[in-house]
């Protein structure tokens, strides 16, 4: 499908917006869950996605409100990792997370650093969960569909705390998903 629609086409991937949104803000894990959207989607049985940093190496520093959530108060690290969950080439969102090393093994911290594993992935074994922050939906608009319109480069955003299973917040994570995840 096209990036430009009909009106049915429009209802159609609204519904399945809805569907995706309503279905990432219970899963314990946003990486899990688009896993499991893309294969079910496109009929394969197994779906790998990769995390392709963006502006490796650049230095960010975390708000209070992230400090807060992530529950620092000292001169603990917390660590920014910027990239994008691809299938193959399809960029499916686009994802800031800030992390606590410390909080993970070292194992985990080497693969966050030198691999192109999505963060969910790698922090499987301590059974996260997410605590939804926020969602922002950027599509669709309370206005009536243009037959001719695009389907927006960006569709939905979700904020989330992800703790481990005791709890404790390893991440906040911020992900801007692509109309790539309905097409």
């Amino acid at each position: 499908m096209h990036p430009t629609s009909t009106s049915t086409d429009h209802s159609r991937q609204a519904t399945d917006l809805a569907r995706f949104n309503a279905l990432l803000s219970t899963s314990p894990s946003a990486t899990a869950t688009l896993i499991a959207w893309v294969e079910e989607r496109s009929g394969r049985d197994s779906v790998s996605l990769m995390a392709r940093a963006t502006r490796r190496g650049a230095v960010m520093t975390p708000s209070p409100a992230t400090i807060a959530h992530l529950e620092v108060n000292g001169p603990e690290a917390i660590i920014c990792r910027r990239v994008r969950l691809m299938d193959g080439r399809r960029i499916l969102s686009d994802a800031h997370n800030f992390y606590v090393p410390s909080r993970l093994t070292e194992r985990m911290q080497a693969l966050l650093t030198d691999s192109d594993i999505p963060f969910g992935t790698i922090i499987a074994p301590l059974s996260p969960r997410r605590d939804t922050l926020r969602v922002e939906r950027y599509w669709p608009t309370d206005e009536a569909p243009d037959e001719k319109q695009r389907l927006p480069a960006r569709l939905l955003r979700h904020d989330a705390i992800v703790r481990d299973a005791s709890g404790v917040p390893l991440c906040v994570v911020s992900e801007v998903y692509t109309r790539n995840i309905l097409l």
